[in-house]
């Protein structure tokens, strides 16, 4: 089994040795094969990160080893290694066995995050199913009454043409949000969806939270004409509208969506997103290195998520 590069740059190695020689010939090994190292040549600092949850695999003499024994290492693997006779071939597939193991906690804390995400949005598109139902239901008793009036005359037909394109629009929002939900618990499942779709999902999904907190939530396009997202935007969506929730729980204002593209990329740009806290940015990152064809980029006090254009 191979370890996926994406995986492979959320993993950060961390190297000790007082001995510059042996970690730089360590730190060539491990950057070579495609991992992300930091070199520490103080304990202190490193017991700091260690506690801190920074460092998820450490190497490390095994003549400190005694030295780290007091502290907390449940989130940390420790791959011990002789200085004096240094094996790269073994260090390299202990290293390979820990990052699987990460790989699979990872996808682990993947599924357990995907179901916080759709319960936490959950509720408001049951309502809005709920809602469109009703709005159904109550249409389709007055749609009944009209037909079976033999004299229907054209301020009747006018209603019942109002109601059949009332009753069309309220079962379009209905499959879309059906859709959504049943789409939830497949990963990166495809899906194609214009940009009028995806707004008006996002604003479904959202617009009783909005005005609960008295929020608004500007939506822009820049796409092609008469083109179509392609891609797993089941997961981009709940995405987004965590991301959204979590910027209106931090009472943040002027909240912004901008999708564009380009030849090789759309793009899902969600502005004014400085003030997110450091925990729940990694929380998105390391859920998003789970979507197939999908990136994560914060630039300009923006959180933007990338989907690949799959040719």
């Amino acid at each position: 089994m191979i370890i996926s590069n994406e995986v492979k740059k959320n993993i950060k190695v961390a190297i000790f040795s007082s001995s510059n020689s042996i970690l730089d010939v360590v730190k060539n090994e491990i950057e070579n094969i495609g991992y992300k190292v930091v070199e520490y040549t103080q304990i202190d600092t490193l017991k700091s990160n260690i506690q801190k949850g920074k460092i998820k695999i450490l190497l490390l003499p095994e003549s400190l080893n005694l030295a780290f024994n007091e502290l907390n290492l449940e989130n940390t693997k420790v791959i011990l290694y002789n200085d004096k006779n240094l094996n790269l071939d073994v260090l390299k597939v202990e290293l390979y066995y820990n990052c699987k193991l990460i790989e699979k906690e990872e996808k682990i804390d993947f599924e357990k995050y995907k179901l916080e995400l759709v319960g936490n949005l959950v509720e408001s598109i049951s309502h809005k199913i709920q809602a469109n139902l009703l709005i159904l239901g109550a249409s389709q008793d007055i749609i009944k009454m009209l037909s079976d009036d033999k004299e229907t005359n054209p301020e009747k037909k006018d209603v019942l043409n109002n109601l059949y394109h009332k009753n069309d629009d309220a079962l379009d929002k209905a499959n879309i949000l059906l859709q959504l939900v049943s789409n939830a618990a497949n990963i990166s499942c495809e899906s194609i969806m214009s940009g009028d779709e995806i707004e008006d999902t996002i604003n479904l999904i959202l617009d009783e939270y909005l005005k609960d907190k008295l929020k608004v939530l500007k939506i822009e396009k820049k796409l092609k004409e008469g083109s179509y997202i392609c891609g797993p935007l089941n997961d981009v969506i709940f995405v987004t509208c965590r991301i959204v929730k979590h910027l209106i729980e931090i009472n943040e204002s002027n909240i912004s969506i901008c999708i564009t593209e380009d030849a090789q990329n759309w793009y899902f740009k969600i502005g004014n997103s400085n003030n997110c806290d450091s925990d729940f940015l990694d929380k998105i990152k390391r859920f998003v290195t789970y979507v197939k064809n999908v990136r994560y980029k914060y630039a300009n006090d923006s959180i933007i998520l990338v989907i690949k254009k799959i040719k």
